[in-house]
């Protein structure tokens, strides 16, 4: 049941289909809809997809930042080993000289390798923010049911309330 509430909330399936995988008539399961999936139960499975989704993208982003980090470790133990040969040639009395072209094209290629990681794994690590509306929060329903009962026994502070909401353009709906 939880499977056809999802495909009417998040419109996955047209109607017609879902009502024919149930072997019911649209008309049973327009019925379904409007007396089953109330606005708080949209809102909770909007908010949910949401926050599904939300931690999908930030799987995907952890694997390409492990990716980069991968990547810059094999650039940097690459550095150390270049930097070792390099030492053992000088060690050996070879004048550095032979070696300086081949040495600063390679340290050159891999600082731009380096950099461009480095570019990538700073956008990478930017965070991720997922701006839900008020209405589609979970807690929407309930802060709206405490609303009601503190308006309903203060009516003044509905006027006011509503007066605060009017001034700064906040929209409720």
């Amino acid at each position: 049941m939880g499977e056809v509430v999802l495909d009417c909330v998040l419109h996955r399936r047209p109607f017609a289909e879902i009502a024919k995988r149930l072997g019911v008539e649209i008309t049973t399961l327009d019925r379904f809809r409007t007396k089953f999936i109330t606005d708080e139960v949209k809102k909770v499975v909007l908010a949910e997809a949401a926050r599904s989704e939300s931690a999908a993208d930030d799987a995907v982003i952890n694997r390409g930042q492990d990716d980069v980090q991968r990547g810059l470790r094999g650039i940097i133990e690459e550095q150390k080993e270049i930097y070792g040969l390099m030492k053992a040639k000088i060690g050996d009395g070879r004048d550095v000289e032979d070696l300086a072209p081949a040495l600063g094209q390679l340290l050159r290629d891999q600082g731009q390798s380096f950099e461009r990681l480095l570019k990538s794994y700073t956008a990478l690590k930017e965070k991720t923010t997922v701006v839900l509306s008020i209405n589609e929060a979970p807690e929407w329903a309930v802060l709206q049911d405490i609303l009601y009962v503190v308006f309903e026994n203060h009516p003044d502070a509905f006027e006011m309330f509503r007066a605060m909401v009017a001034d700064r353009k906040l929209s409720l709906e």
